[in-house]
């Protein structure tokens, strides 16, 4: 199946697209389907109606044909159900045989559940007051319950068969209940069966109550048996007036005709049911609505059981009807038609016209296209001044013989009738004005689009037409436009039958008249025709100036022909697979094709060659269209997704996923595009480009502005309040580097503070002189040394002053959602080898400050803790793998020192011969790291202890020494003296 979706040619931009391309488009409404089949009910009340959709109710609003609510019970699916007065309760039955009570509230609630019978429940309803629910089940019982108690009061039994309808009479206290053929009256006060009817010969499909005065009402049921019988029910319910209907009946329903009868006599109502309410002089109370397998609404006298009017069903397929209410009780002025299309018709009365369709279930959507509205500009602006073009209604065909009409707000649908058999093709002129639909039935009907009349008919393919197209180039102002109303409206269609044909319909003056005296004009040959392709002709198209027809076909080419003519000018060859789609540039000499090789590609009108191709969808592309600016391609594709592209570069610039299954068609005009597809979703789109861009302007500086406040909590010392900003904002950079500078800041601190006393130490070692008045450079460094490790432990118990953050205290004042984001944040960074030290810094201030009861309670954390003590254990294989690197300079540095000459002083070899013994020590210990000495730790720190106290041991004796040599020498000149005088 194939229909034409045209990119509008010569389109102005709109305000919203003034430059620049179109990045995203958003979903303004979409339509699902309200109706699957089922049961369907009314309440006046509320203006709702209820409509069983995939075992779900949705609750429609009658007045704008729009769904609004929906209950359902997740895994227990709804078979039927009923609406109380008041609008405000809903009763339902269910797969599992339970009865649900749901309040209908802005969100339906539930608010009890029970079981009421032993095997399903096939009906339920309301009684007048709200306050009695009545249920007929498979197991052959009818009970009536309690609603607000939820308790039953009665338990009829009696009925051979399955209870399959139940409704309350509505001024007493008795139920009238259908099982197969019988039908039977229960009175509540005695609980009894008052009345047993079974004059009818096959299964009763339906009832109602017709109401012959205050408070005395008829029972009329509608069978299978094709007879229609009403019943008395104050006379032991006697059989009142049987009536043929010569049909198998489906639906009845009893309309009071007393309002009805006035607004006729004011002047209202036209045909023959409003002629009978005029003229008959002693009408019934009622009249009886009819609806069955032939596909006509009739009105029945239930008095003198004669035939009153009958009209056409406007239903699809075929016209089968499935029911028939009442929405107006009181008046008698709205009916309500469901048929076998699944599809909902409100029709006027007295006038018996439908005045609104409600779209129930769409099937397959196979082709969707919108029409235009023109707006001139006004004469003053110039000729320069271009027309505003707009789309408010789109064409919608769903498989089935009747087209529909639908608005793009609120889905309301008119219906153009006429077609025999499954319309497959649809096209709509430029101006708006006219719609050319084609099907199997092997005609092409031309409708006006604002009264959806049929105005031509046009009849000639051998087989079904499958693609249309109007002439495509629109008229530059009004005026040109009046001045083409008596030209003759031009049409190119395509078959399957393999030709394409041109034809030549009447003006659009003559169009108009046509459509509006409901005569249409025939058109029985085409001006040309010519065999276009070797096999199915998918889709034809007039190019944007009227001198080019693209067609495509199954035999994998695009052919291009001179328009009117016909002639064929070439042919583009490339692709794999048949060819579906074939869409015009509105401002260059280029064509898009879209084919069941999944790619589009783009061919040059001068060559006829490929210049481009775009691939991406990963099944068939059913539809192709460019965007008004010309710029860009939209395509749809077999794998439900709409992408777009750019022409320059031939890359896809956004992809939407709105589709479960084909997405047969789309049409663009403007910033708005419909969309359809296998799935009956129908989807109207915008362009909303702007409002992304906007709202990355609005997010940039929202940005920029958090930033900025960041930045002036660290400046004014609130260092906590900055990292949990950065953290609710996600700025990890912004953390990472007010954490490092943090941690520098400490550990520069921590280092002035260990090495200012050692700065002083040496400067009163340097007099030579120690606490005790002796001197010595090995003392000097020793006592520096000592000074030194107690200014670092004094500098480690006390803490920094100045410091103005606290990270335990940051930590415990998270909370729960911050914790879990900081904690993937940290698992993060402990996968990055230079983020890790930061990270396992402040994982172990997590753990050891968050409680471990908070920790296990946060999401993910078990898989977070094996993360961490992968990547950790990894850090620690480098750390470790480093540290043993180290000792090579330990070797390097301490056996250069044993070389070195201290301040400019001659080595002795007493303290050479230790120096170097001092290296082979080294050079044991760091050969002993590297290779793996056989001593543990502990001896090695034994041996370490020993080392240092000989070593200080050398260095006492070496001060003794050198203190008894100081003194020698100071007394052996006060010798010398002393002899001198003495001799």
């Amino acid at each position: 199946m194939a229909a034409v979706v045209v990119a509008s040619p010569e389109v102005p931009a709109d305000a919203s697209q003034a430059s620049g391309l179109s990045e995203a488009w958003a979903v303004e409404a979409r339509h699902v389907g309200c109706y699957t089949g089922g049961k369907v009910a009314y309440c006046e009340s509320s203006s709702i109606l209820g409509c069983l959709c995939s075992e779900e109710l949705h609750l429609v609003d009658a007045d704008s044909k729009a769904p609004t609510r929906q209950v359902a019970q997740e895994g227990d699916g709804v078979l039927t159900f009923a609406i109380d007065p008041s609008g405000l309760n809903v009763c339902t039955s269910h797969r599992s045989g339970l009865l649900r009570h749901f309040s209908l509230g802005e969100k339906p609630t539930l608010v009890r559940s029970w079981r009421g019978h032993d095997q399903v429940v096939a009906d339920v309803s309301f009684d007048a007051t709200g306050a009695l629910v009545a249920t007929g089940s498979v197991d052959r019982t009818a009970k009536v319950w309690d609603f607000t108690g939820y308790f039953c009061t009665h338990n009829f039994k009696g009925h051979p068969g399955i209870v399959a309808l139940a409704r309350f009479h509505p001024a007493r206290l008795q139920l009238a209940t259908i099982s197969d053929s019988e039908a039977r009256l229960w009175d509540l006060e005695s609980s009894q069966c008052v009345g047993v009817m079974k004059d009818h010969l096959a299964s009763i499909s339906s009832l109602c109550f017709g109401r012959v005065k205050t408070g005395i009402f008829e029972l009329i049921t509608g069978g299978r048996d094709q007879v229609v019988n009403v019943w008395k029910l104050e006379q032991k319910c006697s059989l009142a007036r049987s009536i043929p209907v010569f049909e198998n009946v489906e639906g009845v329903a009893a309309v009071p005709i007393k309002g009805l009868r006035q607004m006729c006599i004011d002047g209202q109502g036209h045909g023959a049911f409003g002629d009978w309410l005029r003229k008959d002089a002693k009408p019934p109370p009622y009249v009886v609505f009819t609806v069955g397998n032939k596909g006509l609404v009739r009105v029945w006298n239930p008095v003198d059981g004669k035939a009153i009017a009958s009209q056409e069903s406007p239903h699809a397929a075929k016209g089968e009807l499935r029911q028939v209410h009442c929405l107006d009780t009181a008046g008698g002025t709205k009916l309500l038609t469901v048929g076998e299309d699944l599809n909902l018709m409100v029709w006027n009365l007295p006038d018996f016209q439908v005045c609104s369709h409600i779209m129930g279930h769409n099937e397959e959507i196979v082709h969707v296209q919108l029409i235009p509205e023109i707006a001139w500009p006004a004469a003053t602006e110039g000729e320069a001044a271009k027309p505003t073009v707009s789309a408010n209604r789109f064409v919608c065909i769903a498989n089935d013989e009747h087209p529909r009409v639908v608005s793009c707000e609120g889905f309301s649908a008119s219906l153009l009738r006429g077609h025999t058999d499954v319309v497959i093709s649809c096209d709509v002129s430029p101006d708006g004005r006219w719609i050319a639909t084609g099907g199997k039935d092997q005609s092409v009907r031309v409708w006006d689009a604002e009264h959806c009349r049929l105005a031509c008919m046009l009849a000639g393919h051998a087989g079904a037409v499958s693609a249309l197209s109007f002439a495509k180039r629109r008229p530059r102002n009004a005026n040109i436009a009046a001045q083409q109303e008596q030209l003759p409206v031009l049409l190119v269609s395509a078959s399957q039958d393999k030709t394409m044909k041109i034809w030549e319909l009447p003006s659009a003056a003559k169009l108009a008249e046509s459509s509006s005296n409901k005569a249409a004009s025939s058109v029985k040959k085409s001006k040309v025709t010519v065999i276009a392709h070797a096999k199915e002709v998918n889709d034809v198209l007039v190019s944007p100036n009227n001198k080019l027809i693209a067609s495509a076909g199954q035999d994998k080419l695009v052919r291009i022909w001179r328009f009117p003519e016909g002639d064929l000018l070439g042919e583009c060859k490339g692709h794999r697979r048949g060819v579906w789609s074939v869409a015009f540039s509105p401002i260059d000499q280029v064509i898009a094709s879209a084919a069941g090789d999944a790619t589009v590609r783009l061919w040059n009108l001068k060559d006829y060659k490929a210049i481009r191709s775009f691939q991406g969808h990963s099944s068939a592309v059913l539809r192709v269209g460019f965007l008004s600016n010309g710029m860009q391609l939209m395509s749809s594709s077999v794998d439900g997704l709409l992408k777009l592209w750019h022409i320059r570069t031939a890359e896809c610039a956004g992809t939407f996923e709105e589709h479960e299954g084909k997405v047969w068609c789309i049409d663009i005009i403007g910033n708005r595009m419909v969309s359809g597809g296998a799935d009956s979703k129908l989807c109207v789109w915008r362009d909303s480009t702007q409002e992304l861009e906007k709202q990355r302007q609005d997010e940039r500086a929202d940005t920029a502005l958090k930033d900025s406040r960041i930045g002036l909590l660290v400046r004014d010392g609130k260092v906590e309040a900055a990292l949990t900003l950065a953290l609710d904002l996600n700025r990890p950079g912004q953390m990472r580097q007010i954490l490092l500078d943090h941690t520098m800041d400490v550990v520069g601190r921590s280092m002035f503070r260990k090495h200012a006393p050692a700065a002083v130490e040496p400067a009163a070692a340097g007099s030579g002189v120690d606490a005790n008045g002796t001197g010595g450079k090995k003392g000097a460094k020793k006592r520096a040394r000592r000074a030194a490790a107690a200014a670092s432990s004094k500098a480690e118990d006390t803490p920094i002053e100045g410091s103005d953050i606290d990270l335990r205290r940051w930590v415990l004042s998270l909370e729960t959602n911050q914790l879990e984001k900081l904690i993937e944040l940290l698992e993060q960074w402990n996968s990055n080898r230079r983020m890790a030290p930061l990270a396992q810094m402040l994982f172990g201030i997590l753990l050891l400050s968050v409680p471990p009861q908070r920790l296990r309670a946060l999401e993910g954390i078990n898989a977070t803790c094996g993360n961490v003590l992968s990547y950790s254990s990894r850090h620690m294989a480098r750390v470790e793998s480093l540290l043993q690197k180290t000792f090579l300079f330990d070797l390097v540095l301490q056996s250069s020192l044993g070389l070195a000459i201290e301040d400019g002083a001659e080595k002795d070899s007493d303290a050479t011969e230790k120096e170097g013994s001092g290296a082979e020590v080294a050079l044991k210990r760091t050969m002993d790291v590297l290779l793996g000495a056989a001593d543990d730790d502990e001896d090695d720190e034994d041996a370490e202890a020993a080392a240092e106290e000989a070593e200080e041991d050398a260095s006492e004796e070496d001060e003794i020494v050198e203190a008894l040599d100081a003194v020698a020498k100071t007394a052996a000149p006060e010798r010398k003296r002393r002899k001198k005088a003495g001799s």
